[in-house]
């Protein structure tokens, strides 16, 4: 009963605190990410961690990066790119749209969006686009992985995905870091939003939200896939996580574009 209540007291406070009903996080799951900073702490059960919490609020920034998973990569699955650019962009292009409005859903720090930006410019140039009007709107509830993404600084293996034809020609190379150009750094707007409240209505013609919902609850699944459907035109098609399902009860709002890729296109039914 102790623990309960004190796993309890410890939602309550990070809602109370950041805004984030971790309360509809799957329970497991939860229990996992708590216990990463609590093992770190040499923190036994969940009530002390909230007093720690209370006495140190510098502590919900790192445990905020645990409870929102922010492992990606430029251009993560590259067949899931591979569709949106061939298939996709082209019949939106097609359609004589040269205007789009894209939303990256829980982009971490930064390289979905940057991905997303330079494979839209990237077709447009192939397909003759003359004029490409391009607004991203990146969303994510973590302050500290959306600096990061607006600094446009990246190391590592998370380039791994990205030719040295595109790392030339979008990045510049400090000697440590790649930087995002700034011909594609203006395509993005980074905005601190929380995927379970309302967005847009009816504003954007694709929206990326992959390996996210996994970490959520059914209810809350539905919940903010709902919110993706408002979001999206007629038409519009919704990228989800390779892992992730649709669920049953949403399948009338979206119909299979590409299974294996996890790509559906909101209907016209309500």
């Amino acid at each position: 009963m102790i623990e309960k209540e004190g796993f309890e007291k410890l939602k309550n406070l990070v809602f109370a605190v950041r805004g984030l009903d971790v309360g509809q996080y799957k329970e497991n799951y939860l229990k996992r990410r708590f216990a990463v900073r609590m093992r770190a702490l040499q923190i036994s059960d969940y009530g002390a961690y909230a007093s720690f919490l209370e006495k140190n609020p510098q502590e919900f920034d790192i445990l905020m990066d645990k409870l929102t998973i922010n492992v990606t990569q430029f251009f993560r699955d590259t067949e899931v790119f591979s569709e949106f650019e061939n298939t996709v962009l082209l019949e939106l292009f097609e359609n004589k749209k040269n205007r789009l409005c894209i939303w990256s859903a829980g982009c971490s720090s930064g390289e979905e969006p940057y991905s997303i930006a330079i494979s839209v410019m990237e077709t447009a140039e192939k397909s003759g686009i003359g004029s490409l009007d391009l607004e991203i709107q990146a969303t994510d509830i973590d302050n500290a992985v959306l600096f990061k993404a607006v600094s446009g600084k990246y190391e590592g293996r998370t380039l791994d995905n990205v030719p040295e034809t595109r790392k030339k020609k979008y990045f510049n190379f400090d000697g440590k870091n790649y930087i995002i150009n700034e011909e594609v750094r203006q395509k993005v707007k980074f905005i601190r939003a929380n995927l379970m409240e309302p967005y847009k209505t009816a504003y954007f013609d694709v929206v990326f939200c992959r390996n996210v919902i996994i970490y959520f609850s059914r209810e809350l699944q539905k919940k903010v896939i709902g919110f993706f459907y408002d979001a999206l035109k007629e038409g519009g098609y919704f990228f989800m996580g390779k892992t992730e399902t649709m669920l049953m009860e949403m399948r009338e709002k979206f119909e299979c574009v590409n299974i294996k890729e996890r790509i559906f296109r909101k209907t016209s039914r309500k």
